[in-house]
């Protein structure tokens, strides 16, 4: 591109300007202006500032130079502070830049003085949605549509809060209404494939399917830090164990892995395990999971496996409350190794309860317990449960203790609360009474910070 000058709003060669400025022809092939020139040549028609902030800060705007129009529109308005249009578009290039906070503010004095401005309103829905404010943004669609029912804009803006919360069905309910074009039909298609996914019910368990935005159970990007403390019987030395875990959401699946020092029965290992979530094919999820420990003395070696829950959603809507799955798991230890298989099934009840009940069953000695647990979350970060288990062998199987066959019974409860926007408490409580073996209690404290 030839250098350009400007002259008012007119731009032009810079050859001319220089014959312009200069007043004698010819001057500009002199070397001094020559290279004055080749320096002039690689810099952006943007960066001439005019006399005029308003039209630099648009020309600014049109170049993408948002930092620029940012302050040429603030040098306007300290001395038209009344212009609440180009008020207006200073919010609209900080909210391109991230600085969501100034640009809502801009937008909530331009409401103060013209609370009628449709276009205002929907541009201050749209950066609070941005800024993850969903709540109040979706307060500020609704009240579009109900003055507008047929606002376009307004709907798409709600159809899009619902779909980035994982809200499938409410997106998809507003995402029909809208007249169709491609963009519309891939997210209707994706809006579609998350619900033949898992149903509304499955996802009060599954750490599968397209990531919140905020912290919501259950959790999928997190680092969690906790100890438990455990006290026996027949001398047995008392339990304390360590836990470091990280789960990373990865796209819709989720990877966790854990450290976890363990001083059991006198001695200390620490083994290092992982699970990997995904979803399966339709109506159904699952997991693998891999567990390591050098030189145990009580772990396994190594152990590996996983479990399939599928949704019966498949077969009828009336059914998709409840949800079979099936585990398998094989450990290895240094002198044996074991195989336990984990029927189960998870019932979903209404207001947020559910109910699972799982058989733990080790074929090598015939082992079998039944576990039964009720569940009740109330909200997206509180949840409360409470279970049992009675047979023959433990259900939190990690030793080789804990698979033999002995009449037990087990009885434990626990709770998850937020403390605060990224940080929750889980506490649990623990008896196990493995009959002439020993009685196990204590329980854990774990913080999980969330991102």
């Amino acid at each position: 591109m030839r250098g350009t000058f400007r002259q008012g709003n007119e731009e032009k060669p810079l050859a001319d300007a220089l014959r312009l400025r200069g007043g004698v022809p010819g001057l500009w092939r002199f070397p001094l202006l020559l290279a004055l020139a080749a320096c002039l040549v690689g810099i952006p028609l943007a960066a001439h500032a005019s006399s005029d902030p308003l039209t630099d800060a648009r020309g600014y705007e049109a170049a993408q130079q948002f930092e620029q129009a940012a302050g040429s529109y603030r040098e306007y308005l300290s001395t038209h502070g009344e212009d609440d249009e180009v008020r207006a578009a200073l919010a609209k290039v900080l909210s391109w830049q991230g600085q969501y906070e100034e640009a809502i503010r801009l937008y909530q004095e331009i409401l103060g003085r013209h609370p009628a401005d449709t276009d205002v309103r929907l541009a201050l829905a749209r950066v609070q949605s941005w800024r993850k404010h969903y709540d109040e943004a979706r307060a500020g669609y609704r009240t579009i549509l109900r003055e507008a029912p047929d606002n376009q804009e307004a709907k798409r803006g709600l159809a899009d809060t619902f779909y980035w919360t994982g809200e499938y069905q409410e997106a998809l309910q507003w995402y029909q209404t809208l007249a169709t074009d491609a963009e519309l039909e891939q997210r209707l298609a994706a809006v579609r494939a998350e619900l033949s996914a898992l149903t509304q019910a499955q996802t009060y368990r599954a750490p599968v399917g397209v990531a919140r935005s905020t912290p919501t159970l259950p959790f999928r990007d997190y680092l969690k830090i906790g100890y438990s403390h455990f006290s026996y019987t027949n001398t047995i030395a008392d339990e304390q164990n360590g836990l470091i875990e990280v789960a990373k959401s990865i796209g819709t699946r989720t990877f966790i892995g854990r450290v976890e020092p363990l001083y059991r029965f006198g001695s200390h290992d620490t083994p290092v395990s992982g699970e990997f979530y995904s979803p399966l094919w339709n109506k159904a999820w699952g997991y693998v999971a891999g567990l390591g420990t050098a030189n145990p003395s009580f772990a396994p070696t190594w152990a590996m496996g996983g479990e399939v829950f599928q949704g019966l959603g498949i077969i009828h809507n009336m059914l998709s409350c409840v949800e079979p799955s099936f585990g398998y798991r094989h450990m290895d230890y240094k002198s044996s190794s074991v195989d336990l298989l984990i029927p189960g099934v998870t019932v979903y009840l209404p207001y947020g309860f559910w109910l699972t009940e799982k058989v733990y069953f080790v074929p090598h000695t015939g082992a079998t317990s039944l576990s039964s647990q009720l569940t009740w979350r109330p909200t997206d970060r509180l949840q409360l449960y409470a279970g049992g288990a009675f047979g023959t062998s433990s259900s939190q199987i990690v030793a080789t203790q804990d698979f033999a066959k002995t009449a037990s019974y087990l009885i434990q409860g626990g709770i998850i609360v937020p403390l605060a926007a990224r940080f929750s408490l889980e506490a649990s409580g623990y008896y196990e009474d493995r009959s002439q073996s020993y009685v196990r209690r204590g329980g854990s404290l774990n913080v999980i910070m969330h991102w």
